[in-house]
């Protein structure tokens, strides 16, 4: 008969051990990667989907989404993605020749500004606000489209109802925190406030910039048009944000005799969430006019 040394069936016990031990450890996943352009959004899409995904936001925070040009590394991480997901409405200017390229190439992308009710500003041509994200409704309209997107693109099954539970409860916070002021007419630094102005019942007579980009430039006369509209409708301060001039705000400002107020309305700045963001810009805004 021949002996099986005793190192070899130790050994074979070793292997067989190691077997049985990998066969019952469940094979590592690799989370779906979802790349959002900017951080407002970008919190709307993680409180969504938690931690099934991994979350992207392209644009820096505090950086003007409306002149940010992508690094080579942000094309990269767009062209690696399981879904990108935008604005819509011409709101990212420089990534919109990115976005079409990815998306020819088989990269699955979402709009939001293609599943709301677009706020339409006329002028010498009809064009769609896309600051949507300023009322919490336009997410309540999208995010069933969204999530259909996202749970397409990634195989997740993503149920949007807490979230849209959520979105509905800010919603009523933001509109009782703005019923407790008296009158709610303003002026903003460019075209921006016009979906929450337009659903909590305020009135933008006019912007410094009087566009729906920062990249727009206002000119003298019709800045001096806005001082005569601001007086005219009693406005009892001035609102600006990213991309507009401090110093004119400022100038305007004391012409009028009210106040500069600084919102961040682009970006979440120190808020943790969707919510906390649109909470704080309520709340500067009703103290202003108070």
């Amino acid at each position: 008969m021949r002996m099986i040394p005793k190192s070899a069936l130790l050994c074979a016990g070793f292997i067989a051990l190691l077997s049985a031990c990998s066969s019952t450890e469940p094979a590592a996943t690799t989370r779906p990667e979802i790349v959002v352009t900017y951080s407002v959004l970008g919190s709307v899409v993680s409180e969504l989907v938690g931690d099934s995904a991994s979350v992207t936001v392209l644009i820096p925070d505090g950086q003007d989404p409306h002149d940010f040009q992508p690094s080579a590394r942000d094309i990269e991480t767009i062209n690696n993605a399981s879904i990108v997901i935008s604005n819509g409405l011409d709101f990212e200017e420089g990534l919109l020749e990115v976005l079409a390229t990815a998306e020819a190439n088989g990269i699955p992308q979402f709009r939001v500004g293609s599943s709301i009710t677009s706020r339409i500003v006329e002028g010498e041509d009809e064009t769609a606000d896309p600051h949507l994200w300023l009322s919490p409704t336009n997410f309540v309209q999208a995010l069933p489209s969204l999530t259909d997107a996202i749970n397409s693109a990634t195989g997740l099954s993503i149920d949007p109802a807490t979230e849209l539970e959520l979105l509905k409860q800010l919603d009523s916070e933001v509109t009782e925190l703005m019923n407790t002021i008296d009158s709610c007419v303003m002026v903003s630094g460019h075209d921006e406030l016009g979906y929450f102005a337009d659903h909590y019942g305020c009135t933008v007579v006019g912007a410094i910039i009087p566009g729906l980009s920062t990249t727009s430039e206002g000119t003298a006369k019709q800045l001096a048009d806005l001082k005569e509209l601001a007086l005219a409708n009693n406005v009892k301060a001035i609102f600006t944000g990213l991309g507009t001039s401090q110093n004119v705000a400022d100038q305007l400002a004391n012409e009028l005799g009210i106040k500069a107020v600084t919102l961040s309305t682009h970006y979440l700045h120190e808020a943790a969430n969707y919510r906390e963001f649109m909470l704080n810009l309520a709340n500067q805004i009703a103290e202003a006019l108070r």
